[in-house]
């Protein structure tokens, strides 16, 4: 008999039966729950994939709304929350990724969609993918499907500085909210 089983059989001498009980289906817990890391957006955006331009953007001909954006920019290229950790500085050799989530603050609500705008051209971005974190944050179980995505091509922006603003068009689809400009450098 090993050492572990005659400790087991020494304690279990002296432990109540509830205690006992506790004690054992502690141990018979080999494994904890299995956890899952969320996936890593640069590995995402370093997939070696053709990158087409992205559409025209949606906002175009709407009224900008007077409320603020509810936004977060998660990436400008390789730069991680440019608008918390600049400056924010991306690589021209490389494609550039626009993420992060946007909706409707008013209606709180999924938006009818998302544009980023590049130096004053909007440019539309793949919108609804699931963004878990964001509903649970806001309490809101509606807000899911709330994260886009846009990747202009390498080489598609000069070398300098470029601003970058995030437009939700409003559910009803009749405006759209303006994000404050995030500034970025391309070297």
């Amino acid at each position: 008999m090993g050492p572990f089983a005659t400790g087991v059989r020494h304690v279990t001498r002296r432990l109540p039966a509830a205690a006992m009980l506790a004690l054992l289906a502690l141990c018979a817990c080999e494994r904890g729950k299995p956890r899952h890391p969320p996936p890593d957006p640069m590995a995402v955006a370093q997939a070696p994939a053709p990158v087409a331009a992205p559409t025209e953007g949606m906002s175009a001909g709407l009224v900008k709304r007077s409320e603020p954006a509810g936004f977060f920019l998660d990436h400008v290229g390789q730069a991680v929350d440019p608008r918390g950790r600049p400056p924010a500085v991306t690589s021209a050799g490389a494609p550039i990724l626009l993420d992060g989530f946007g909706f409707d603050p008013v209606a709180k609500a999924p938006a009818k969609g998302v544009d980023v705008v590049v130096d004053g051209k909007a440019y539309g971005t793949a919108y609804g993918s699931p963004r878990q974190d964001v509903a649970n944050y806001f309490k809101t179980p509606a807000l899911v499907n709330v994260g886009f995505t846009a990747t202009l091509p390498a080489g598609s922006l000069a070398v300098g500085p470029h601003s970058v603003v995030v437009r939700v068009v409003a559910a009803d689809g009749l405006g759209y909210f303006e994000s404050p400009g995030t500034y970025f450098n391309v070297k």
